[in-house]
């Protein structure tokens, strides 16, 4: 046979048995006599044997493999949508983007997602953009973990807010694995709380908590004298008075703010005045609760109960320490249900439980603990702000005083001490007084309501009453940002915004939407400034606290495989973006680059380094 050139190549093929014409379909010509075959990428020569030669490179085992392989395999490529070929290549992806996000949102499984897609194709076979969503499992996280949760982050970048932002931080376990959320807040005129990362770290000293907070603030370039304060839990490795996190960043940024988290102080409060009773309400609650939760007969006949003293059954509550907002609905649940389960219990001849002491102390704590449980309330709620905070705590420690000074325990209680033989009900007086000392107590010990409190300066800037640029620049002063603003221009801003002052101060609306409105249409960066340090400070790390809320919802023991970093994108873009996922699919279709992330190979890890 002729030796192949590139010419007689192809004619010989066109002219000669089947098998040597499908050397074109799975080899090239190198040079004259030597072929590449692109099926297993190894060469050949066609120089002696000619059609035998390439009978022979077919049968080998290396070219067998991988044809093997290439039959129960695909290219990436052939799941990519090509732009240029699809006129709905935008819609099909931003349908695939809200799928994922739909399915992020409300906790759903990955297999759903996937089972989802293949199912609307079926359901919906008249639609083009059904038809030609394509989005299983491994495609759906590599979504989440390399093009939602990244776009989420990136509305927390120093271009997206304010000039001024606040850092909180946590830890907790999930099994071994200590993992640490870390929040920020800021103002855009609108209070924004936003998780830029989670992470996992064994040790939980100062110095790495430090050293990771710094880092990942500099890898999203938030600078750190832009930081207003820093909030966490008050354990002393973040506000240690020496060696500390707190201490640190003030290292970084002198005029850090120290943002304890005041609702644990409330709860504390409350915990530690009910601790000095001589009922243990803890106690009681969850026994009794244990007694019923773990038999169905003694819940059934606690419905007959129910139904013999004519009242409409309820579940009794159970307390967790560890949840501030849990004792009073509780406490509240077993008072509302105090005629059925005394009854029950006295049913049992367990007459313990089913005293008239008990109901005393019951009526008090539910009167009591309300007031705890309204604060905490308030304090964790989205729009609180530390310029109110002075009052809220004021309240609550005037309350807690007025009280003790009346000797009011709660009508209802005291018209149950009266059933009482009068040393009796002294002493039940005397122990729900030290309910009430005990509180003022650790409430004055561990909240500053002196005037070195910088909360008391900034309770003017609240928009109840109209204020003063003097009052204005006492806020300045003891925030101290005065180095950042240009004081003069600062009382041109005021003068403008003065006018407009009482009108504001009349409306019926949260602090941040007050202000929001006497700046909008004006151009006061200095005022601006202020309004952002001031309402980037938290008054609580509810934050960070959901977070682990977020977490034990996600990582389940069915999801036991899943990845920190696939918890933390989830957590993010559950977090970071809020709309619905109606809302999301119109976001989705507007984001160019959010669009072309998603449709690039580089989202999967195996594709990153190529």
């Amino acid at each position: 046979m002729p030796r192949l050139t590139l010419s007689h190549s192809s004619k010989l093929l066109m002219n000669c048995s089947p098998v040597l014409f499908c050397l074109a379909l799975f080899a090239r010509s190198c040079r004259d006599d030597l072929f590449l075959c692109e099926v297993c990428l190894s060469h050949f020569s066609v120089s002696h044997g000619g059609e035998y030669d390439v009978k022979r490179h077919r049968q080998c085992e290396t070219h067998k493999k991988r044809v093997a392989q290439k039959e129960v395999s695909q290219s990436m490529h052939t799941f990519l949508l090509k732009p240029k070929q699809d006129s709905n290549v935008d819609k099909v992806t931003a349908a695939e983007l809200t799928s994922v996000y739909h399915t992020v949102k409300h906790s759903l499984s990955y297999r759903s997602e996937d089972c989802g897609n293949k199912l609307t194709s079926a359901i919906f076979p008249d639609s083009e953009i059904a038809k030609k969503m394509s989005c299983g499992r491994t495609k759906a996280a590599s979504l989440v973990t390399d093009v939602l949760a990244p776009a989420s982050v990136e509305s927390c970048d120093k271009k997206a807010h304010t000039p001024f932002f606040s850092v909180a931080s946590d830890a907790s376990n999930h099994g071994t694995t200590k993992l640490f959320p870390l929040s920020l807040r800021y103002w855009t005129p609108k209070l924004e709380s936003k998780i830029l990362d989670f992470y996992e770290d064994s040790h939980e000293s100062a110095a790495t908590i430090h050293c990771q907070i710094t880092s990942k603030l500099e890898e999203n370039g938030l600078q750190l004298d832009m930081i207003s304060a820093y909030t966490a839990d008050n354990a002393s490795v973040n506000y240690g008075k020496n060696n500390s996190v707190f201490q640190k960043l003030k290292a970084d940024n002198s005029g850090i703010i120290k943002a304890n988290c005041v609702a644990h102080i409330v709860h504390n409060c409350a915990k530690h005045a009910g601790d000095m009773l001589n009922v243990d309400i803890d106690s009681v609650v969850n026994k009794i609760f244990s007694h019923f939760s773990v038999s169905a007969q003694r819940t059934e006949e606690l419905k007959e109960v129910f139904a013999f003293v004519e009242e409409d059954y309820h579940v009794v509550r159970r307390h967790v320490p560890t949840r501030w907002l849990s004792l009073w609905p509780a406490v509240q649940r077993l008072h509302d249900s105090w005629a059925a389960i005394k009854s029950y219990f006295l049913s049992l001849g367990e007459n313990q439980w089913a005293t008239l002491e008990l109901q005393a102390y019951l009526a008090f704590l539910n009167n009591i603990l309300k007031i705890f449980h309204d604060v905490v309330l308030l304090l964790e709620g989205q729009d609180g702000t530390v310029c109110e905070l002075y009052d809220i705590m004021l309240t609550l420690k005037t309350k807690l005083q007025q009280r003790q000074i009346d000797c009011f325990f709660g009508m209802e209680t005291s018209a149950i001490l009266q059933q009482f033989p009068d040393q009796k009900a002294a002493t039940i007086k005397h122990d729900f007084s030290n309910f009430y000392k005990t509180a003022l107590n650790y409430l004055e010990k561990w909240y500053d309501f002196t005037d070195n409190n910088y909360q008391k300066n900034v309770r003017c800037l609240a928009l109840k009453s109209s204020f003063t640029f003097s009052q204005l620049s006492d806020a300045v002063e003891v925030l101290q940002i005065g180095s950042k603003l240009d004081m003069d221009e600062l009382y041109e801003e005021y003068c403008v915004t003065l006018p407009r002052q009482q009108e504001i101060v009349e409306r019926k609306a949260p602090v941040v939407e007050k202000w929001a409105l006497l700046l909008k249409s004006t151009k006061t960066p200095n005022l601006t400034a202020v309004a952002s340090f001031l309402f980037s400070i938290p008054i609580t790390n509810a934050s960070v606290e959901r977070v682990f809320s977020l977490v034990t919802a996600a990582w389940t023991d069915q999801r036991n495989r899943c990845s920190v970093e696939l918890i933390k994108s989830e957590i993010q873009v559950k977090t970071n973006f809020e709309y619905s996922c109606k809302e999301f699919y119109s976001f989705a279709l507007k984001q160019k680059a959010l669009l072309e992330a998603a449709r690039s190979s580089k989202k999967y890890k195996a594709k990153r380094n190529i």
